[in-house]
C-alpha cells in the first residue's frame, strides 16, 4: 500500500507508487501507445487517448458518503465503514474511465498522502490502472481492519482480471484517503516454457514478431535462444533507451549534468499521460526527473522534453556508437509527439505526407512540427471527441496504421543496447542510469526475483505493437537480455499477453 507518511525517500516513494499504481506494463502504457511501456506495466509511447484536459469524472464531494452500490459478486457480504465508503468512490471514478480534476483529488486524498504523491501525478496515473484490467469493476472480496479505516479488497473486471487492493483512510471526517495501492493479480507465463510454445504463441498474436536471449555475463551479446532474430522490431516506447543513453554520453563529457533543469514549453507537451505534461509553463525540471519518467512510467512528454534539449542529431548519433544495425530506419529520428501527430491529427501533415519525402524534407517537416503546439494541446478537444476521431486516413484511433512511421531494431540491437547501458552506468557520475532502468522491472510478470534480483526494463506498445527489452543479473553474477517484439498491422493485440509470451523466455534458462 502507499503510506505517504511512511516514505521518505524520493526514488523509495516513486518505486512504491511505480509498483503498486503498476504504471505502465508498456507503455504504454498508459493507453495504447507508440511506446507505452511498461505489463503489467507498460509503457511506452502512448497513443494520445485523451490529448487534453481530463473531464470530471465525479461530482465534487466535502464529506464522504456511501456512494451509488457498486455490484458485489454474489458470495460477498457488503462491510460498511469509512474504508468502503470511499473505495466503493474510487471504483466509481474507474468505471467512469479514471479521469479525476485535481480539485476531486484534493477533496478525497489526505494532505500527506498529496504531498508525498502530488495530485497532477495521482491525476496521470489512476486512469493506467485500467491498463490491466476491464471496466466495469466489482468487488470481490473486501477484507476490512482498523475498525473499517483500512482494507484489503480484490476487484473483479469485466474481463476477469482481477487487482488486488488496499486503502487506509484517516480517523475522523471526511476519513480522507491516506494509502491506496492496486496490484494486478500475479500473471502467468504460458505453459510450457519453451522455444515452439513461444513461437506458435508469437505467430498467431501478429504476423511480425521476433525475440532473442542473450548470455551478456561477458560483456557481449552471445545468443542463446532466437526466433526470427534477424527480423526488425518494431520498437514502441523501447526506443527511449537511445535517449538515456544520449543523455548519459552528453553528462560523462560535461555538456550536461542531471540536477540541470529545462523548462515545461507548450509545443513540448506530448500525450497526456504522464506526470510531465500537468505541469505549469515554464515550470523547471531536471534531466534526471525526466529521464527517471521517460523509463520508468514511458513519460511522453518527458521524451520529448530530453530530445529537445540533447538534439536530434545527438540521440542519432547515439544509435551508431551503440551499433545498431539498421540507422536508416531510425533517421531521422521522431519525437513522440512528431509520431502523434502524423498518425492520429486528423488535418495535415499526416503519414502519407511525410512518407513522401527525402530525409531533408523529412527533416524540415519534423522541424515545423517541433515547433508547433499539438492539436490536443492547443485545441480543447474533450476526451470523448479525442477517442472517436481519425486522422487523414479514416483509421479509428485504437486500430494499427502506419507501422512504417516508427522506431526500429532487432533483437540483438536491443541486446547491445541494454549493454552499452550498462556500460555507462559503471562510469563515476553515471550510476543514476542502472537505478533509472531498475525502477521498473514490470510488475506483476512472475519472474523469479530470487533468482534475478536485478531487473532492468523498458516496454513500448501502440495499437498492434508490443515490444519489451530485458536485463537480468542473477544471484549467480550471471547476465542476460531477452528482447522482443510483435507487430500487427491489421488488428490490436493484448499488450499484456504479448509482453508475458516475450518475458517468459528468460525460463529458457536453465
Amino acid at each position: 500500500m502507499i503510506r505517504p507518511d511512511q516514505c521518505r525517500s524520493s526514488s523509495r516513494r516513486r518505486r512504491l507508487l511505480f509498483t503498486l499504481l503498476v504504471a505502465m506494463l508498456l507503455a504504454s502504457a498508459c493507453a495504447s501507445s507508440a511506446g507505452s511501456d511498461e505489463t503489467a506495466q507498460a509503457t511506452t509511447t502512448t497513443v494520445p487517448k485523451a490529448p487534453a484536459k481530463a473531464e470530471s469524472a465525479t461530482q465534487p464531494a466535502t464529506t464522504i458518503e456511501t456512494s451509488a452500490p457498486v455490484e458485489e459478486s454474489d458470495d460477498t457480504v457488503s462491510p460498511t465503514g469509512p474504508a468502503r465508503a470511499q473505495l466503493d468512490w474510487v471504483v466509481t471514478v474507474l468505471n467512469d474511465g479514471g479521469q479525476l480534476t485535481i480539485d476531486e483529488i484534493e477533496e478525497r486524498f489526505g494532505p500527506a498522502f498529496l504531498a508525498e504523491i502530488p495530485a497532477d501525478q495521482l491525476a496521470a496515473f489512476i486512469p493506467q490502472v485500467l491498463e490491466f484490467a476491464e471496466p466495469p469493476f466489482t468487488v470481490e472480496r473486501f477484507e476490512p481492519s482498523d475498525g473499517g479505516l483500512s482494507a484489503e479488497a480484490v476487484l473483479v473486471g469485466a474481463d476477469d482480471r482481477r487487482l488486488s487492493t488496499q486503502i487506509h483512510v484517516a480517523a475522523s471526517a471526511p476519513n480522507l484517503i491516506q494509502g491506496l495501492g492496486f496490484v494486478p493479480t500475479e500473471l502467468e507465463f504460458p505453459v510450457p516454457v519453451d522455444v515452439q510454445t513461444i513461437d506458435d504463441r508469437l505467430v498467431d498474436m501478429a504476423p511480425r514478431s521476433s525475440l532473442g536471449v542473450y548470455d551478456v555475463t561477458g560483456g557481449s551479446c552471445t545468443a542463446v535462444h532466437e526466433i526470427r532474430s534477424d527480423s526488425t522490431i518494431v520498437l514502441g516506447s523501447v526506443f527511449k533507451l537511445w535517449v538515456l543513453a544520449a543523455l548519459a554520453h552528453e553528462i560523462d563529457d560535461g555538456r550536461a549534468s542531471w540536477d540541470e533543469t529545462v523548462p515545461v514549453a507548450d509545443e513540448l507537451r506530448s500525450s497526456l499521460d504522464g506526470e510531465i505534461y500537468e505541469l505549469e509553463t515554464d515550470t523547471e525540471v531536471s534531466l534526471q526527473r525526466l529521464a527517471e519518467a521517460m523509463i520508468s512510467i514511458s513519460d511522453n512528454t518527458a521524451t520529448d522534453m530530453l530530445l529537445d534539449r540533447l538534439g536530434r542529431e545527438t540521440v542519432e548519433a547515439t544509435l551508431q556508437r551503440i551499433g545498431v544495425d539498421d540507422l536508416d530506419a531510425n533517421i531521422p529520428m521522431l519525437s513522440t509527439g512528431n509520431l502523434f501527430t502524423l498518425k492520429f491529427a486528423p488535418d495535415k501533415p499526416n503519414a502519407v505526407d511525410y512518407r513522401a519525402l527525402d530525409e531533408a524534407g523529412k527533416r524540415s517537416m519534423l522541424s515545423e512540427l517541433d515547433q508547433a503546439i499539438s492539436p490536443w494541446v492547443s485545441s480543447g478537444m474533450s476526451p470523448s471527441e479525442i477517442a472517436a476521431s481519425t486522422n487523414a486516413d479514416g483509421v479509428p484511433i485504437d486500430e494499427p496504421r502506419d507501422l512504417d512511421i516508427e522506431w526500429f531494431a532487432t533483437a540483438e540491437d536491443l541486446c547491445q543496447t541494454l549493454v552499452h547501458l550498462d556500460e555507462m552506468a559503471r562510469i563515476p557520475g553515471l550510476e543514476s542510469v542502472a537505478s533509472i532502468l531498475e525502477i521498473n522491472p514490470g510488475g506483476g510478470i512472475p519472474f523469479d526475483r530470487d533468482r534475478w534480483p536485478t531487473i532492468r526494463f523498458k516496454g513500448g506498445s501502440e495499437p498492434g505493437v508490443a515490444a519489451g527489452a530485458w536485463w537480468f543479473e542473477g544471484s549467480d553474477d550471471s547476465r542476460y537480455v531477452v528482447a522482443g517484439g510483435v507487430a500487427n498491422p491489421d488488428t490490436a493485440i493484448d499488450s499484456i499477453d504479448a509482453v508475458l509470451i516475450l518475458a517468459s523466455a528468460i525460463e529458457l534458462i536453465e
